[in-house]
């Protein structure tokens, strides 16, 4: 024989009478959790690589792959050309160091400046700021052949700067 459960009071203890409990809601109880009557669709949680939409997924993806590779290979390969090219051109490259001073000083970082006979040497931005100043404030003829000087051999950029220099220090 089953025995027969009571439901207690919390409050005060004593065994309190229900027609039908209020959490049931099994068979029978009148509640339609399905009201369609549809069945759910399972999800499927792995992939399968034998299906026909998987094999289509993965050809877009190696596609894709593809294309990423080869722009990224046909990048690095058009920075490397330009890199050669300007490596190669560089020597024949004249720059006006004028323009290279006024850009020291500008920046307040050294810098190289190239010649004409083909040396390199670094300008700090003392001497940049001193031959820019010289060259704004002397006359046009002056400023010619001062700028020839600048832009010609090392020596004579040498010369400039020198004269340059003994001019700042009479101030």
């Amino acid at each position: 024989m089953t025995a027969k459960w009571k439901e207690v009071s919390a409050y005060t203890g004593e065994a309190v009478e229900e027609d039908a409990p209020t959490n049931f809601a099994g068979q029978g109880s009148g509640v339609d959790f399905n009201p369609t009557g549809m069945k759910k669709k399972k999800k499927k949680s792995l992939l399968d690589a034998r299906t026909k939409s998987y094999k289509q997924h993965q050809a877009k993806l190696e596609a894709a792959r593809q294309k990423r590779l080869e722009s990224k290979k046909s990048k690095f390969i058009e920075k490397v050309k330009e890199s050669i090219n300007d490596f190669e051109r560089e020597s024949f490259l004249i720059e006006d160091n004028v323009d290279v001073l006024r850009s020291i000083v500008k920046s307040k970082q050294n810098k190289s400046v190239k010649f004409q006979d083909g040396k390199k040497a670094k300008v700090d931005l003392f001497t940049a700021s001193a031959l820019t100043q010289v060259l704004d404030k002397v006359n046009p003829d002056n400023k010619a052949k001062l700028t020839k000087m600048i832009n010609g051999s090392l020596k004579t950029f040498l010369q400039a700067q020198s004269a340059v220099m003994k001019m700042v220090k009479m101030k």
